[in-house]
């Protein structure tokens, strides 16, 4: 049989795709799991269970070394309980070892067993860890891939490779906080930090001809960044990150040349909104990494966008405040004007010039002329 035959090749080496399965479930104070593993690999590690010997384990073999098995699977994976900074392991037995029938596995295919475990906790469970480090001794390679669904939870999934033996899983409502704020924070530090957006708004500031009309601009750029950004995170809008950052750089350049075209202030309602929507594909592109692997996707959408309109009113108040103390007298003399504006034209051209500049820069760079 091709199963033997392998064993017999391997002469007794780790076979290089050792792999297997776990699946477990959280539920109240117990926890359950299946784990799936090949039966080579526990022949590698326990050689003398294949009596035949033919590389496979059927039903009379698995009955006979079933102490054996147990006590290396139980110490092999374990679930633990913690408790602050406290952890215990979770009392476990093998409730059941199934192999596949020998007689049915394909001539290409490896043979699998089947285990099924019950862990006991005293008190409902909160946070998990789970360690694997099934058939490590001999195969260091060995991959077991993990599903945890936890009270009813969607299925999260980590995958045991290499030295990474421990997973700690904290479920949804444990997580939520942490998560809220590590975004907000993230969204704060993006725009503080995120000079080409900082930029745009710049231009839109100078460009207005009051307060009330800069509130409805940034208003109306904030709806419409946040719904590409939610609609490219949810993966509903997928758009080349590439195009993004160089239609951004554009954009920043379009609306401060537009402040040295005019010759009075102006309302730019179209190039809010309109660019807006191109922005939030740039906030999405920069989450994409953050938001790998994030089960907790729609809290993290609403913190980060949280965080990123707390730190656009930021700019905003700090922006205006200072145009407020510096041309408080100015607005009073022209309202009414056509001249009338939050700043004077002088100001504006002063402000728009290095804006363009910039953003033709920005635009060079990312397409990779400099």
């Amino acid at each position: 049989m091709v199963p033997a035959l392998v064993a017999l090749l391997l002469g007794g080496l780790a076979h290089p795709e050792s792999l297997s399965t776990t699946h477990i479930r959280v539920e109240g104070t117990r926890a359950t799991a299946e784990l799936s593993f090949q039966a080579l690999s526990l022949i590698e590690v326990l050689p003398d269970l294949d009596t035949k010997p033919d590389g496979m384990l059927d039903a009379e073999e698995c009955s006979a070394g079933r102490r054996r098995i147990d006590g290396y699977l139980l110490e092999r994976l374990r679930v633990l309980r913690v408790d602050g900074e406290r952890e215990q392991a979770l009392t476990g037995r093998v409730e059941e070892l199934v192999p596949d029938d020998p007689a049915k596995v394909g001539a290409m295919d490896l043979q699998r067993v089947v285990a099924r475990f019950a862990f006991e906790s005293e008190v409902p469970l909160e946070v998990l860890v789970v360690e694997s480090r099934l058939f490590h001794e001999v195969n260091p390679w060995h991959r077991d891939i993990a599903t945890l669904e936890w009270n009813g939870d969607g299925p999260v999934v980590h995958t045991f490779e290499g030295g990474d033996t421990r997973w700690r899983f904290e479920p949804a409502h444990v997580r939520r906080p942490g998560v809220f704020t590590g975004f907000l924070r993230l969204g704060v530090e993006h725009i503080l930090r995120g000079y080409d957006h900082l930029a745009f708004l710049l231009a839109l500031i100078v460009a207005s001809r009051g307060l009330k009309a800069l509130a409805g601009m940034v208003t109306g750029f904030t709806l419409a960044h946040s719904i590409t950004l939610a609609a490219s995170a949810m993966k509903l809008v997928n758009v080349d990150p590439r195009f993004v950052d160089l239609a951004i750089a554009l954009s920043i350049a379009y609306v401060a040349c537009e402040n040295l075209m005019r010759r009075d202030a102006r309302d730019p309602w179209i190039e809010a909104c309109a660019f807006g929507l191109l922005h939030g594909l740039g906030f999405a592109s920069f989450l994409a990494k953050p938001l790998a692997g994030e089960t907790l996707v729609p809290t993290a959408l609403v913190a980060f966008h949280l965080g990123v309109e707390v730190g656009q009113l930021a700019v905003v108040l700090v922006a205006t405040g200072v145009i407020a103390l510096l041309f408080h007298g100015w607005q009073r003399r022209v309202a009414g004007t056509p001249e009338a504006g939050l700043v004077p034209r002088r100001v504006r051209i002063a402000v728009s010039v290095p804006v363009v500049l910039v953003g033709f820069y920005w635009f060079a760079q990312r397409a990779g002329w400099l």
